[in-house]
């Protein structure tokens, strides 16, 4: 999914904590019309000396917009490492909305902050995930995902509390440490899930992007929808299977699901769902090889999809919770695509199909 780029200047600002030159600088976001998180680092000196929190919003307006916040969530039981501030007057602006998105490995990922070295018009940074983190990894500092970077900003020192976006959704804040000379000069960042209960504790919603549709066993009609011209279904008659209205509903549903993730645009689950076709592919090639009849498939048909449900929750176990309906029509979105048939020599057989229907 592309970023918004337009909606996440708006959303992020200054941060400025304390007064004169000791004061601490980093950046927050919206996540509601009167609540910003940051590093809660940026922070500190609130909680040492109750020095004053400003938020600059320079994107919303022609005009910089100032609102003065303090936190809303307790770290005196547990210091987590990001913070949520409030203020009494709302942004009028969208506000950023976090998802339980997987990062991964190699993920592309984009910020929008201000390290003091642009302190003045805000830096994009991007590039890709370098690796996340699990328990069993050393990790010197607090986030649990290392960032590659290849800005010319030698500083990142600022950054810290800007909105970590992978392929367009926000699952994390970034974070930053000063290794040289007081310098920042890694970028990490900390994921949704090791600040989950902060959010849930001030009443933030976390978007779920899993394909809710297909967790149930909901099955969707194809009404009113006339595949009689549709190449699977000529397939499947030219093998003698004239009994397909399953057939087109499986198709059907598998279109859906198809048509969310396209639509979402997310690398990971696009190339999950070719990965998924591919195996179902692979099923029907094994059954194809020792399948000798050249009339009729409704044999080979049934053999592949008992062969489909036999190994749905094993083989064919999917990243997204994808039901054993869709899988079986992703075997007719293939036929569609002239990559299985249902008798030998079903490319011929459709040929002469397609020629005798023609001419009737």
């Amino acid at each position: 999914m592309k970023t918004d780029t337009i909606k996440v200047v708006r959303a992020v600002s200054r941060v400025i904590c304390g007064d004169g030159e000791t004061c601490s600088k980093g950046t927050a976001f919206l996540i509601s019309p009167t609540r910003v998180i940051t590093a809660t680092h940026v922070v500190d000196s609130y909680f040492e000396d109750q020095s004053p929190i400003i938020l600059q919003f320079l994107n919303v307006e022609n005009c910089f917009i100032l609102r003065q916040a303090v936190p809303i969530n307790n770290l005196e039981i547990e210091k987590s490492p990001v913070t949520i501030l409030s203020f009494d007057e709302p942004i009028d602006c969208d506000f950023l909305e976090f998802t339980n998105y997987e990062i991964n490995d190699q993920d592309q990922y984009e910020t929008f902050g201000y390290p003091v070295v642009k302190w003045e018009m805000g830096q994009w940074t991007s590039q890709k995930v370098s690796r996340k983190l699990d328990a069993s990894m050393m990790r010197p500092f607090d986030w649990d995902i290392d960032l590659n970077h290849n800005s010319k900003i030698e500083d990142f020192s600022g950054l810290s509390g800007a909105p970590l976006l992978v392929n367009g959704e926000l699952t994390g804040v970034l974070l930053t440490e000063a290794l040289v000379e007081k310098k920042s000069i890694s970028l990490g960042a900390i994921s949704i899930s090791k600040f989950k209960q902060v959010l849930e504790d001030c009443n933030i919603k976390i978007i779920d992007t899993s394909y809710t549709l297909y967790d149930s066993e909901l099955i969707h009609q194809p009404e009113g929808q006339n595949y009689t011209e549709y190449t699977f279904i000529e397939k499947l008659e030219s093998a003698n299977i004239f009994e397909h209205e399953m057939c087109q509903t499986e198709f059907y549903n598998a279109e859906i699901l198809k048509r969310v993730i396209e639509s979402k645009g997310i690398d990971k689950d696009i190339l999950s769902f070719k990965k998924l076709q591919d195996k179902i592919q692979s099923i029907w090639h094994t059954k194809y090889i020792a399948f000798k009849n050249l009339d009729d498939g409704s044999e080979l048909l049934s053999s592949v999809y008992e062969r489909i449900e036999d190994l749905d929750s094993e083989l064919l176990a999917a990243d997204k919770k994808v039901s054993l309906f869709v899988k079986k029509g992703m075997l007719h979105q293939l036929s569609e695509e002239c990559k299985v048939g249902w008798v030998k020599n079903y490319k011929s057989k459709l040929i002469d199909y397609q020629r005798i229907k023609g001419e009737s």
